[in-house]
């Protein structure tokens, strides 16, 4: 599992005018914005909450803190590895009957027991494993999810096709010169690049700053993308940081995007695909 990222870093994004609905209004699910520009959705366990959750769709499993499992009476069912870019450690498991957010329900969910104290104290993180089969958009400006019925028309934007790789997707993104590949990640705050990366396209600042995940903390590399093509969205002057792949990370995996740098995003699981809106063809992002 690749436990959620806590960067503590600050990003500006441009916003752009809500459009019309066309769903009841149960389909349509009010997020908190977290410290780290996470979603934090109101949750129900085994019918008891609501619990604070994080939409982390960089994540493999969904995980709870050890005091929700107790609260829930979830029963133990085996041991994991949590990883993350910051390192590994060992993880129980727990079986949840049913994990229920606006209008879905997905049952018998087996989660890992996590300290979730560097996702902005939460009470768990929603993974991809309940996420895989959904269709929704997030909306940032609005600060809403919206939940489609699989027959339903979707958000207008730029589609991307997704891969599915260990339990998560991938975005294969042409550059000028090279394909990067880039897990789309809703638990991010900034995009992150494994070493070695292009020096063409990416400057190494002299800054350092320690990364803390659930799993363990490292020191990253602070860096700056020249330009990142997400599409026909091109995004310039992006913060990054730079790290060391560890055995949680595929070599398929160049790095991680925040899908906050764009103003609205719907993950079609069972149509694989992304669709990303942004005000504008052109954006760009710094530091407040």
């Amino acid at each position: 599992m690749r436990a959620p990222l806590a960067l503590l870093l600050s990003l500006a994004v441009s916003v752009s005018p809500p459009h019309a609905l066309a769903l009841e209004r149960d389909e349509v699910t009010p997020f908190e914005a977290g410290d780290q520009g996470g979603i934090i959705l109101r949750v129900m366990l085994n019918g008891r909450g609501p619990f604070r959750f994080l939409l982390d769709t960089g994540s493999t499993h969904t995980a709870v803190s050890e005091k929700t499992a107790a609260l829930i009476s979830a029963p133990v069912v085996g041991k994991t590895t949590l990883g993350s870019v910051a390192g590994s450690r060992a993880a129980l498991v727990v079986r949840i009957d049913a994990l229920e957010v606006g209008p879905i329900n997905v049952p018998d969910l087996l989660a890992t027991v996590a300290d979730l104290g560097m996702a902005g104290g939460v009470d768990g993180v929603i993974g991809h494993d309940a996420l895989a089969t959904l269709r929704y958009t997030i909306d940032f400006p609005q600060r809403r999810v919206l939940w489609w019925p699989v027959d339903a028309a979707v958000a207008r934007g730029t589609a991307i096709a997704l891969q599915s790789i260990q339990g998560r997707f991938l975005l294969s993104l042409p550059q000028r010169q090279s394909v990067l590949r880039l897990v789309p990640d809703t638990g991010a705050s900034s995009l992150l690049l494994f070493d070695p990366v292009d020096s063409l396209q990416v400057t190494h600042l002299p800054e350092r700053i320690r990364l803390m995940t659930s799993s363990a903390e490292t020191d990253v590399h602070m860096a700056r993308m020249r330009e990142l093509r997400v599409g026909d969205v091109t995004l310039r002057d992006i913060p990054a940081v730079v790290t060391n792949r560890d055995d949680s990370e595929p070599a398929e995996v160049d790095g991680l995007l925040p899908l906050h740098y764009f103003d609205r995003v719907t993950v079609d699981g069972p149509g694989k695909r992304l669709i990303v809106e942004k005000t504008g063809a052109h954006g760009r992002l710094m530091f407040f």
